[in-house]
Parts: C-alpha cells; sequence; structure tokens
C-alpha cells in the first residue's frame, strides 16, 4: 500500500472471516431454540430437512453480508490522518491523526495462517476502542507486505514518505529517515519453553477448571466406581492407595496442562529491536506481533515464583503506558531469564532499566511488625477453629488450625527478608514478595507522585512507608522502612507530595 489517498479494500478473505465470525454468532444465540422448533415432535425427515433449510439460510445470508461488509470497508492514508470506512446500512467513518497512533499490532490466527494474511490492529492514544481489550481500528485480512507498509507508515518515526498538507502550497511531500532493520535480542529455545511451562505456576488456575469439568462426569465416574473397578482389576489393594494415585493423576494432569498453556501462548518468543521500538513475536496457534515503543515502557519487573526460585529462573515483564481505558498494560518482555543474565538482556533492549544497584534492607525491629500482621490473621482463623474443635468435642485436633499460626509467621519472615530498596536521582528499585519475589526498576522520570507516611505505632519505632506511583498503573511501596531513609527518598527522587498521618 502507498502513502496516497487511494482508498484501500482488504484481502478478500476478510469475507470468509465475516462469514464464519456471523456464523458462529448466529448458532451461540440461536442454536438452541432452532433445536427445539425443529425436534419438538420428534425426529423425523421434515424436522431434520427444517433445520437443514434454517442452517443454509444462515449461512447464505451470512455470506451475503460478509461481501457487502467487504465492498463498504476502506481504509487509506490520506496526508498526515488515517481514515477507516465501513458500514452496510449505516456509514461510520473514522479519521486518526497519525501522531496519535501509538502502535501497530499484527495478529494472526488459524484462517488467517491457512491464507498467509494477518489482520493488523491499530491502537491511539485516546483509546477509542470499547475498552474490553478491542483495538481502536482492526483490519481483519491484509497481506503481509501491506502489513509491513502499514507498520511503516504509521507507526512513529519510521521511515519513508509523508504527505503533508500546506494552505498556500498544495501538497508537499516530507522525506523522512528509512526505518532501521530490525535486530534479533532473544529467541526463546524450545528447552526455555517447556521449563517455562512447567515452573509457571499456572497449576493453581487450571485445578479449579478439572473440578468445574469433571462435574460433568460426576453421574458415571463416581470415586465409588473408579475404587472399586481398581480393586476388581487388582490394581491397588485398597481404596486408600487409589485416593492417592487419583490425586497424583489429577495434579499431573493440571501441570501438563499448564505446560500446554505455555506453550501455545510463548512458542516461537522472539525479541527484536528496530530503532525506538521492540517488536514481540509469539503464539503457536494465533500468532501475535506487537510493537511497542521503547519511551512508552514505564518500568521492568523481574518476577520468581515459588517454583523458579531454586532454579534462578525469572520471568521479565515490562508496565507500559496504556490505551486509553487501559491506565497501564502489563507485557511479557521475555518468558524465562536466568538471574544473571538480566542485567545483559536489558543493557540490549531498554538500557535505560539495565541497573542492578545494591539494595538496602528493612531494619531488623520491623520483622516483628512483618510477623505480626501475617500471623494475625492466621491467629483469628485459627481460634474459630480451635473453638469449632473445642465444641464438638475434637479438642485432640486443635494442633491442626494452631499450625496455621506458625504458617503465618513464617510467611511474615519471607517477606521481611524479601523487603530490599535502592534510590538514587536517577532509579528506584523495590524488591518485594508476595509468594513470588518481584524487583522493579522505574527511572525517576517515571515517577507520577512519591509520598511519605507514618502511622503512629511506625512513629513510635521510627519507621514509615514510602511509596511511588509509576505511570497510572503501578505502585511501589516499601513498609516499615527507616523514617530517616524514606525522607531522605522523597528528597533524592525530587518532587514529593505531602506527608501523611495516619
Amino acid at each position: 500500500m502507498s502513502s496516497s489517498a487511494e482508498p484501500q479494500r482488504l484481502h478478500p478473505v476478510a469475507m470468509l472471516l465475516d462469514l464464519l465470525r456471523s456464523i458462529r454468532g448466529w448458532f451461540s444465540v440461536t442454536s438452541l431454540p432452532w433445536l427445539f422448533v425443529a425436534f419438538r415432535d420428534g425426529i423425523d425427515l421434515s424436522s431434520i430437512g427444517f433445520l437443514l433449510v434454517l442452517i443454509v439460510v444462515s449461512v447464505v445470508a451470512s455470506a451475503v453480508w460478509g461481501m457487502l461488509s467487504w465492498r463498504a470497508t476502506l481504509y487509506s492514508i490520506e496526508g498526515n490522518s488515517f481514515r477507516f470506512r465501513r458500514g452496510v446500512l449505516g456509514r461510520n467513518e473514522r479519521t486518526i491523526p497519525l501522531d496519535h497512533i501509538q502502535s501497530v499490532d499484527i495478529v494472526q490466527g488459524v484462517i488467517q495462517r491457512i491464507f498467509n494474511v494477518v489482520e493488523v490492529r491499530i491502537e491511539t492514544a485516546g483509546g477509542g476502542g470499547s475498552g474490553r481489550g478491542e483495538a481502536d481500528v482492526s483490519l481483519p485480512a491484509v497481506s503481509r507486505p501491506v502489513a509491513a507498509e502499514l507498520q511503516r507508515s504509521l507507526a512513529p518515526r519510521r521511515g519513508g514518505t509523508v504527505a503533508v498538507a500546506q494552505p498556500d502550497a498544495g501538497v508537499l511531500t516530507v522525506e523522512v529517515p528509512e526505518a532501521p532493520q530490525p535486530v534479533l535480542i532473544r529467541r526463546l529455545s524450545m528447552g526455555r519453553l517447556l521449563l517455562a511451562g512447567a515452573t509457571s505456576g499456572q497449576i493453581g488456575i487450571v485445578l479449579p477448571l478439572i473440578a468445574t469439568f469433571s462435574q460433568l462426569f460426576d453421574d458415571v465416574l463416581t470415586p465409588e466406581f473408579v475404587m472399586r473397578f481398581a480393586q476388581e482389576q487388582g490394581w491397588l489393594p485398597n481404596s486408600v492407595a487409589v485416593a492417592v494415585l487419583l490425586a497424583f493423576g489429577v495434579l499431573l494432569l493440571a501441570w501438563l496442562i499448564a505446560i500446554a498453556g505455555a506453550v501455545l501462548a510463548f512458542a516461537g518468543f522472539t525479541l527484536s529491536r528496530e530503532g525506538d521500538s521492540l517488536r514481540i513475536q509469539r503464539g503457536l496457534i494465533e500468532r501475535r506481533e506487537v510493537t511497542i515503543p521503547i519511551n512508552r515502557i514505564q518500568a521492568v519487573q523481574t518476577v520468581e515464583n515459588i517454583f523458579r526460585q531454586p532454579f534462578g529462573m525469572v520471568l521479565v515483564r515490562m508496565e507500559s503506558a496504556g490505551y486509553g481505558a487501559n491506565a497501564g498494560v502489563s507485557t511479557t518482555l521475555f518468558p524465562l531469564l536466568a538471574r544473571a543474565e538480566v542485567e545483559s538482556f536489558l543493557k540490549a533492549a531498554a538500557p535505560e532499566f539495565a541497573v542492578s544497584p545494591p539494595l538496602q534492607s528493612l531494619p531488623r525491629r520491623a520483622l516483628r511488625r512483618y510477623v505480626i500482621r501475617s500471623a494475625l490473621p492466621a491467629l483469628l482463623l485459627a481460634a474459630l477453629a480451635v473453638s469449632l474443635l473445642v465444641w464438638r468435642g475434637l479438642s485432640e485436633l486443635a494442633i491442626v488450625p494452631l499450625s496455621l499460626v506458625l504458617l503465618g509467621g513464617a510467611y511474615g519472615w519471607l517477606r521481611f527478608k524479601g523487603v530490599g530498596w535502592s534510590v538514587d536521582r536517577d532509579h528506584l528499585v523495590v524488591r518485594y514478595r508476595t509468594l513470588a519475589r518481584t524487583m522493579a526498576i522505574a527511572p525517576r522520570r517515571r515517577l507520577q507522585s512519591r509520598s511519605f507516611a507514618q502511622s503512629p505505632f511506625q512513629r513510635r519505632v521510627g519507621l514509615a512507608t514510602f511509596s511511588a506511583q509509576v505511570g497510572r498503573g503501578l505502585n511501589l511501596e516499601v513498609v516499615d522502612m527507616e523514617a530517616t531513609d524514606a525522607e531522605d527518598a522523597l528528597y533524592r527522587l525530587g518532587p514529593t507530595s505531602a506527608p501523611s498521618q495516619h
């Protein structure tokens, strides 16, 4: 596609995509009523014929609508604006100034891969989408060369020519420096991909889904039936062994599903740098290609969940300025890196964030506060459980809920040990722990606000809470640091908000 004002149509595959989308919409809404009408008097040739006629009419109507929609959809680059027109019954036209476009991303689904076309998604600073993760403008089917030309023409600081309208001189064509060639930074190997899936921690999400799905088979595969069948076959000697085997099988299935999910999402993960932008390509079935200007990155985080900590592996994530309703967008910058590789990786991808200063720890007197905060909810829960056990005459089991208090205290100690920070005039680095250990790096110029808070209990022991807002989507907080250190952080990081007392 040239940067002329001549309107362009989508690739004809767009008609097929629209047909499939329409059919899916029709059947998802009306399939049950159709089946009821067709078979309310039983299954016979007339009811089957009626159903087939309805299906044919729906397909034909969807095909006609798809063709009309394709003919009515046009796009063009006119002057310094992108114009998008669509609508069969009503006309909908949108004009987007080129300097408002934040990102031009590419997605390739299964049907698009078959026909070697892609979807181009255009996002703007104003966020004209619906707020449900939809793009401001979506071109569902264009050829790869056209998509590449759109990226060059629409994305910020790309090469080529731009036609600029002049009130007195007509149209002036301004030459823009050619876009640099993309430079590969890192590609995820198959071994790292499988390790990322095995240590993703998604098993906690998959298990409830398996439990929900298993409800469909409760009437057939009851626990009693499974145990009786296993014993009759002589596989296991008793029901306890069957229960253990079932539990192990469910965990193994959840783990394999988690690995498969990571493979689908991150297969072929490639990070490249093209001038002032990073390009991410990933996905096995649906290929995604996202371009993010480096100057939109607000912070970088490294996340070590409990499964990856023993291996010294981290997930690298970036927080970037969001589109419209999305205040901040968290994007995987790389799925799995060795902790020792992070700094060199960031030097190549986003040098502003490639820092690894020594981190200060919390004062020893803050440990008690962390332990109490974590153990107190467990203590209240244990008290209720012990009261119930005593009331039911099972006081000998009271040790079980009381052990939760010890676990809560141990969690508080882990959180205390996980906190660290570093402050200078250029960067704020904060490390904290929930179950995962996270370290966030934010340049000082990205901080929207800084605050100092001190409760009466903190004031008694000379502690305070320092927090900084990064963009609009990330809050970095250090709880129970030295009050003098919190005040010094406010001074060294620049403008401050008024100290608060609570």
